[in-house]
């Protein structure tokens, strides 16, 4: 230990560092310690042509140091906006904060519901389903100050069940959730279904029983190991469906767990900007998926996104906080993100009866 810092070792052998600083000069430590190497060399540069040292107490010149309490004073000192810490990367902005055009990224209190929630609406899917009731769910959506929230269980199974039983189960659903949009108020509730899209690139259940949906989400849950010309076609296959408005966990990874599949990007990202096409960041913590690289290359090519929770249960809609990040470390702003726009743009969007 020191004066200033100290290193402690703790149980499994993890170090943990640790740095203090007076009040005045935190702005300074918060930001040497935020974002990448490269952002910080980058900003060195900038600064020693200017004559200035920077380091984690403050901003030197001619052997003078100025401290500084917030990182948002720091950058000012060099003549910039602050940097929101997940863009911090040596991509561009830099340039643009001392040009004051950073944009303004997404942020949690600016979605306004949630399209891809599980219920324990007995659907008896071909999934997982939900634990929670449809009416708990919708409870939760009103805490969360949503203006609308989209129930998408899992397909009913079509090897337990003909295609006239799904209609009817879906039928059923159906008459259900037009009940809750009767006695339901301030908020709006959408009729929609998490439908897998098969190895043939043909969607699970038939035109019938798809037109008692709002919309479909479209999801790969089988055959992972398809080469990329050929998943790129089943899933722009599946896609193409006039019903099907969101692709849900786009690469199919699980962290740790499942390296997913590959597709030719630039091809979805076109055809998802000319169908009106919304590619999802699912905020489930297993997946992250939109990636945010691919979330950046999404908006740069004019693609929309939403973000998900993906949510089995009523405590997990909190998650959709790390789906923002992700987002956010994309360069998502709230125009990019259909489910932060009010109620009258997204049915506009999707084509539902406001």
């Amino acid at each position: 230990k020191g004066t200033a810092t100290a290193s402690m070792l703790v149980s499994g052998g993890q170090q943990l560092d640790l740095m203090v600083q007076p009040p005045e000069s935190i702005g300074s430590l918060l930001q040497h310690f935020t974002g990448s190497k490269a952002h910080n060399v980058h900003l060195r540069e900038l600064a020693l042509k200017k004559g200035l040292s920077l380091s984690e107490y403050g901003i030197k010149k001619n052997s003078k140091l100025e401290t500084y309490d917030t990182e948002e004073k720091f950058y000012r000192a060099l003549g910039m906006d602050w940097i929101p810490p997940e863009i911090r990367e040596n991509t561009g902005e830099i340039e643009l904060a001392l040009t004051h055009s950073l944009p303004r990224l997404i942020e949690l209190s600016d979605m306004k519901g949630d399209l891809h929630i599980h219920s324990s609406y007995p659907i008896e899917p071909s999934h997982d389903m939900g634990r929670n009731s449809m009416e708990t769910m919708l409870k939760k959506a009103k805490k969360l100050n949503y203006e609308y929230l989209s129930f998408s269980e899992h397909n009913p199974s079509t090897g337990n069940h003909t295609s006239d039983a799904i209609y009817r189960i879906l039928t059923k659903r159906k008459e259900k959730i037009e009940q809750f949009k009767k006695s339901t108020k301030g908020i709006r509730i959408i009729n929609s279904l998490e439908t897998d899209i098969l190895a043939n690139g043909r969607l699970a259940i038939d035109d019938k029983s798809l037109s008692t949906l709002d919309y479909t989400v479209v999801s790969i849950h089988s055959s992972f190991g398809m080469n990329e010309s050929s998943m790129t076609k089943r899933v722009l296959s599946g896609l193409s469906h006039p019903k099907a408005k969101i692709l849900a966990h786009p690469t199919g990874r699980l962290l740790n767990k499942r390296a997913g599949y590959t597709l030719r990007w630039k091809e979805v990202f076109a055809f998802c900007k000319e169908h009106n096409k919304a590619l999802e960041i699912n905020s489930w913590p297993l997946r992250l998926d939109l990636p945010d690289v691919l979330v950046r290359e999404a908006i740069a090519a004019g693609v929309h996104l939403v973000i998900n929770t993906d949510s089995h249960e009523v405590l997990q809609m909190d998650l959709m906080r790390y789906g923002v990040a992700v987002a956010r470390r994309g360069w998502t702003t709230p125009e990019h993100i259909v489910n932060s726009w009010s109620w009258t743009k997204f049915a506009q969007w999707f084509n539902i009866e406001a």
